[in-house]
C-alpha cells in the first residue's frame, strides 16, 4: 500500500506486479481453476471431481440460518438502543438527536471558536468577515 501515490486506482496493480513471484502464482492459479472445472476429462478422470446435487441444500440452508441470523442481530440491537435512547430521554437527557449532531449544526470551525461565540466573544476571523460585510453593504448603498 502506498497512501501517498497519485494511481488512486491501479495502485495495486503495480503493488503486484513489484512481487514477480506473487503475481505469476496469483495468475497460474487464476487460469487453472477453468481447466480442472470444465474440461471433462481432467475433471472427472484426473482429479476426480463431480458437480454437486443435493448439497446444494446445505448451501441454501446455511445461507437462510446466516441472513436470518443477521437480521435478528439488528433488530435486536435496534431495540436495545431504542430503550437505551427512552431511558436518557426520560433522566432528563433531552432530544437524543440534538446532542449528537449538536456539534455538527454549528458554522464554526473549531471548538475554541465555537466558546468565544457562545460568550459573546468575536474571534478575529469573524470581526474581518463582520467588517468586509459592512464594506459590501456600504459600497452597495
Amino acid at each position: 500500500m502506498q497512501p501517498k501515490s497519485k494511481k488512486y486506482f491501479t495502485q495495486w496493480m503495480h503493488d503486484v506486479w513489484r512481487n514477480q513471484f506473487l503475481f505469476w502464482a496469483i495468475m497460474a492459479g487464476f487460469i487453472t481453476v477453468f481447466p480442472v472445472l470444465y474440461i471433462p476429462v481432467i475433471n472427472h478422470v484426473v482429479f476426480k471431481h463431480t458437480g454437486i446435487s443435493w448439497e446444494w441444500a446445505i448451501v441454501l440452508i446455511e445461507a437462510i440460518l446466516f441472513f436470518a441470523g443477521i437480521e435478528a442481530w439488528k433488530w435486536a440491537k435496534r431495540i436495545f438502543f431504542r430503550r437505551r435512547a427512552a431511558k436518557f430521554a426520560a433522566a432528563g437527557g433531552g432530544d437524543l438527536q440534538h446532542n449528537m449532531f449538536s456539534k455538527f449544526l454549528t458554522m464554526s470551525e473549531s471548538p475554541s471558536q465555537e466558546r468565544d461565540a457562545e460568550h459573546g466573544q468575536a474571534g478575529a476571523g469573524q470581526q474581518q468577515q463582520t467588517e468586509m460585510q459592512g464594506q459590501v453593504i456600504e459600497q452597495a448603498q
